[in-house]
């Protein structure tokens, strides 16, 4: 058998990973909590959260995408949404149940958004009241909730009060789990999915169907 077909080991003592398990990006958050608790960890606006009331609200956000929407670990998560807390949040919570985030440009048309719904198979959307457009346009077979910021029948905050004081661990990721899915605007007219890929030792580039 050839060496390509059967690798030998490195003869100069090289040593194989025993596990390619990483730690999850949530883990600062868990850990900021524990050391930190009381210490200012968020604002937006006049609103203000300590590193303990954060990881609270990722906690009971990541509880109720598990209970009630069934978000596990792998499920991309569509959000369209300038920038605020429940943003933020929501990327952590996707961290911790280790989903996929996939974050949208808020200045991109109903239709753009929903070619990256489309793409990237996302099962769910967190969408800010003001986009409603969007929330309409990205309704695909695959999706199976809308989250809304800012009021309405399905509001985030409603959630996450639904849930206060549940507490979720940070889901166990390897080295190859997608952690986000960022879009470009690429050359072929339509956004590219790009992510991070420990194997390319970079960024990798999601090619656009035909």
């Amino acid at each position: 058998m050839s060496d390509w077909a059967s690798p030998k080991p490195d003869p100069k003592g090289g040593v194989a990973p025993s596990t390619t398990r990483v730690a999850n990006l949530a883990q600062h958050l868990t850990r900021n909590a524990r050391r930190l608790g009381d210490s200012l960890a968020l604002v937006y606006g006049s609103d203000r959260w300590t590193w303990a009331e954060l990881d609270a609200r990722v906690s009971a956000l990541a509880a109720g995408l598990r209970a009630d929407h069934g978000v596990e670990k792998g499920d991309r998560i569509l959000v369209q949404s300038q920038n605020c807390n429940q943003m933020f949040e929501t990327m952590l919570a996707c961290f911790r149940l280790g989903a996929v985030y996939v974050p949208a440009n808020f200045r991109q048309t109903p239709d753009e958004v929903a070619w990256l719904a489309e793409s990237s198979g996302a099962v769910g959307m967190v969408c800010g009241a003001e986009f409603p457009d969007h929330a309409r346009a990205c309704d695909t077979a695959a999706r199976r909730f809308v989250l809304t910021i800012g009021g309405g029948a399905d509001d985030i905050d409603s959630l996450i009060a639904a849930h206060m004081g549940a507490q979720v661990p940070n889901t166990t990721v390897d080295r190859d789990d997608p952690c986000w899915f960022f879009f470009t605007s690429g050359h072929h007219g339509a956004a590219q999915g790009v992510g991070a890929d420990p194997r390319a030792d970079g960024l990798c580039a999601a090619e656009p169907p035909e």
